[in-house]
């Protein structure tokens, strides 16, 4: 037990800095069978400070943000090749200028209703569709939500060939804002 102890110990003490990023948002044509849960947790932490120019103080500042969010995202096959896939937000968020709070913001964001449909496969070739609609439940005045409903299909194709496993996902995406600032910010076009 102690050889263990003092190899986990220089491990730790010698190994580098590791960062990480959620999974691509790739998905495959799997689904969890009849009857079946999956339930993944996941997170994400956010952290930006910058010097800028503060034009109504006339002088530099030093802007803060934290913030991260916590998801569950809980999927159910009703059938062997259809799930129904629920996920559940919690987001927060903080921005403080030269040390003192401007926001402090933290709640559920907007819930999400998905279903996957696997209506082909053969040969090692498998075709899926995910219809989905984000629901407005997150409060859209504090940032975490859009005020309004969004949808989006995504058709999924795999392809395995061992050992390998090929997937494409070709999808449309519309986001609702209910706020006109929102709206703007994230109009089409460029610039």
């Amino acid at each position: 037990m102690f050889k263990k102890t003092i190899v986990m110990v220089a491990v730790l003490l010698w190994s580098g800095l590791a960062f990480a990023a959620h999974p691509l948002i790739t998905d495959d044509k799997g689904t969890q069978g009849k009857g079946k849960f999956q339930l993944e947790v996941n997170s994400e932490f956010t952290y930006d400070k910058e010097r800028v120019f503060d034009e109504d103080a006339g002088e530099h500042v030093t802007e803060k943000t934290i913030g991260g969010e916590l998801a569950a995202i809980l999927s159910y096959g009703v059938k062997d090749n259809l799930d129904i896939v629920l996920g559940f937000p919690y987001q927060w968020n903080k921005a403080k200028k030269d040390g003192t709070v401007e926001s402090d913001v933290d709640g559920i964001s907007d819930i999400s209703l998905e279903a996957k449909w696997r209506f082909f496969e053969q040969d090692g070739l498998s075709f899926a569709l995910k219809p989905g609609v984000t629901l407005p439940t997150g409060d859209e005045k504090k940032g975490l939500g859009n005020g309004r409903a969004s949808y989006g299909l995504v058709l999924i194709t795999t392809k395995e060939i061992e050992p390998w496993a090929f997937h494409l996902n070709l999808g449309y995406t519309h986001n609702g804002y209910k706020l006109q600032e929102d709206k703007e910010a994230n109009r089409k076009g460029g610039i």
